[in-house]
């Protein structure tokens, strides 16, 4: 249930409509406040200063007032909504489509269109009770309050609409993006669970007895999966007296009516079945919850991006690099929380496999080595990257996988860069101390 609710709310978070929506409430409630101030003051109270800036205004002067705040700032939040709209189209096709997720998710604009939508319906609503000079027997009453604030919300909205063209430009920069997919790596990992010290075992070290009664349970949706809730699924398992095992990683496609989970014994297959659906969520997209892959996957992608033929820019190609080798080795120094989850009594009641470190270091620098294949400008930063990560893993895994691009690199430019460029490469190798040339290939 969990991890439906944070699928729903990343949804939200992620919509251009919600935070707009919200705003779009709390203008309703402040002109029944400021409306509600203006009864009990009357219209009158401003002549009692005796300063022209705090003379009051008449029915006619806050007609037009609000007339022209409420028509320019629906004009203005149009624009806005355009400029978003190109925004989103230049990342698509300059960062990949992936990279659309993060500038959706970006506050700024999505409280830069909520602020002008606000103050349109604000605006609006006191526009309807001003009265007065038009005979017909009606009291005139004009908030006095109320336009103030309409005014005062005017001058704020303008002040971020010069913030929102500086945010503009500075959100398609090469830099800011990769910032940005760099604080969603930091932040994800900050969330994960501690990893279990002293913990060896593995998701695929079932118990002995396991799959002596095995049940099956079938995915009812398909859909990348985005999430796991790992306490419900403990918590049903004790109570069941049973053992679940989810199958796929997060980020997997889990495709519908395949295996999903295994349940230990078989005759709780019944009992579990909603509440392992419920523990999943799944969707059409990746999610940047628990899929640390898919964040990796996005500087991935802009590197890609980078040294196609049609781009050619190694530059940012090169702070790619730097920002996944800085990943790795956050990842290799914080550890993957444990794949093995167990109830208060220290009884195992749930397994659920995450990405290995790795293979994913081994995709991660293979794909940057393929990619950069004849160009010394990147492969040199790439050897460099891989060295310096060589002297500083802890893991094992990560540790080998380092050592098998290195040697892949030195071979691959053997063949794919001049003599002296190559040559360029072994002096790095040299100074690093590294020898994988004897080494056996993985």
């Amino acid at each position: 249930m969990l991890s439906k609710a944070l699928s729903v709310w990343r949804e939200l978070n992620a919509s251009y409509w919600f935070v707009p929506a919200v705003l779009g409430v709390v203008a309703v409630a402040l002109s029944v406040v400021t409306l509600s101030v203006d009864h009990r003051l009357g219209d009158d109270w401003l002549a009692r200063w005796d300063a022209a800036a705090f003379a009051p205004m008449q029915s006619e002067g806050a007609r037009a007032v609000l007339t022209t705040i409420a028509a320019s700032m629906i004009t203005v939040a149009g624009v806005v909504f355009s400029l978003t709209l190109l925004v989103l189209t230049q990342a698509s096709s300059q960062f990949g489509p992936r990279l659309l997720l993060n500038f959706m998710h970006d506050r700024t604009n999505q409280f830069m269109l909520g602020a002008f939508v606000s103050t349109f319906v604000y605006s609006l609503l006191v526009l309807r009770v001003v009265t007065g000079g038009d005979g017909g027997g009606i009291a005139a009453f004009v908030p006095q309050v109320s336009v103030l604030v309409a005014m005062a919300l005017t001058f704020f909205t303008v002040g971020l609409l010069v913030y929102f063209f500086h945010h503009v430009a500075e959100s398609v920069r090469a830099t800011h993006v990769l910032g940005d997919v760099d604080d969603a790596l930091q932040a994800m990992l900050d969330d994960l669970p501690e990893p279990a010290e002293g913990t060896t075992v593995g998701a695929d070290d079932v118990p002995s007895d396991f799959r002596d009664d095995l049940g099956v349970i079938e995915a009812r949706s398909g859909g990348y999966l985005q999430a796991v809730d790992v306490a419900s699924l403990v918590e049903s398992a004790s109570t069941h007296e049973a053992v679940i095992r989810i199958l796929p990683t997060v980020g997997s496609f889990v495709t519908r009516g395949a295996p999903v989970a295994e349940v230990h014994p078989a005759s709780a297959v019944e009992a579990l079945e909603d509440t392992v659906h419920q523990a999943i969520s799944t969707g059409d997209d990746r999610s940047l919850t628990q899929d640390l892959g898919f964040v990796f996957d996005e500087l991935l992608e802009i590197a890609i991006r980078a040294l196609s033929p049609s781009m050619n820019d190694p530059f940012t190609a090169r702070s790619c690099i730097d920002r996944i080798a800085q990943g790795i080795l956050r990842l290799d120094r914080r550890g993957l929380p444990a794949q093995v989850h167990a109830d208060d009594d220290g009884v195992v009641r749930a397994f659920v496999p995450l990405q290995a470190t790795g293979p994913l270091t081994r995709h991660l620098f293979a794909e940057l080595r393929r990619a950069s294949v004849g160009t010394l400008f990147v492969t040199q930063h790439l050897l460099e990257a891989l060295v310096m990560l060589h002297g500083l893993v802890r893991t094992a895994a990560i540790r080998t996988a380092v050592e098998d691009e290195l040697e892949a690199i030195v071979r691959d430019g053997a063949s794919a860069l001049p003599p002296h460029d190559h040559a360029r490469l072994l002096a790095v190798m040299s100074r690093s101390g590294i020898d994988v040339a004897t080494r056996p290939t993985a």
